[in-house]
């Protein structure tokens, strides 16, 4: 390789990294000839403007309970048997997606329509002592031997969930759809 190339393309380089306002010629003393992160590209884009924050009553508080979502309110121990509990993952799957491999469903959670919450509850005597209460991102389930509250793993539609009740095997399974919020 020619060195009388190498100078060019350096020269070149450093015309493209140059702040155009500045002057050509030695630098004055104290300052650095040297480019910056903040010195490189257009200026316009240094001045982006930040909204202020919304006004709050007390200058101490951090947030508002109106931006709280789903809050779990018991969160406190009164005694209960807090039951065993496990996360399962539904896909719808068809004879195309088996079959013919026509499918861009993996065996991974992120092609899973439905979570299910399996719920172990041997001391339970059936499904009519049970209080189950299911939002976007959390279930609470009571009864008087046992009580859970957890947030879920996914965002789900809590309005429309099924609930099954197993006697023999004494657990309560839960199929909640999970929302998406971007596909992929």
């Amino acid at each position: 390789m020619d060195i009388s190339h190498f100078a060019e393309e350096f020269r070149a380089l450093a015309t493209l990294i140059k702040d155009p306002d500045e002057a050509d010629g030695p630098p004055a003393p104290g300052t650095v000839s040297r480019p910056t992160p903040g010195s490189i590209g257009p200026k316009e884009l240094l001045n982006v403007k930040v909204p202020a924050p919304k006004a709050r009553n007390d200058p101490k508080e951090i947030w508002r309970e109106d931006e709280l979502q789903d809050v779990v309110e018991d969160e406190y121990d009164d005694g209960r048997e807090t039951p065993s509990y496990e996360f399962l993952y539904k896909q719808a799957v068809d004879t195309a997606d088996n079959f013919l491999g026509m499918s861009m469903k993996d065996p991974s959670s992120t092609s899973c329509e439905d979570l299910v919450v399996r719920i172990e509850l041997p001391k339970a005597q059936g499904a009519s002592e049970l209080d189950l209460d299911v939002k976007d991102t959390y279930l609470k389930l009571s009864s008087p031997q046992y009580k859970l509250s957890i947030h879920l793993p996914h965002k789900v539609d809590g309005e429309r969930g099924k609930a099954k009740w197993d006697p023999a095997k004494k657990t309560l399974s839960v199929t909640l759809r999970i929302i998406r919020d971007e596909p992929f």
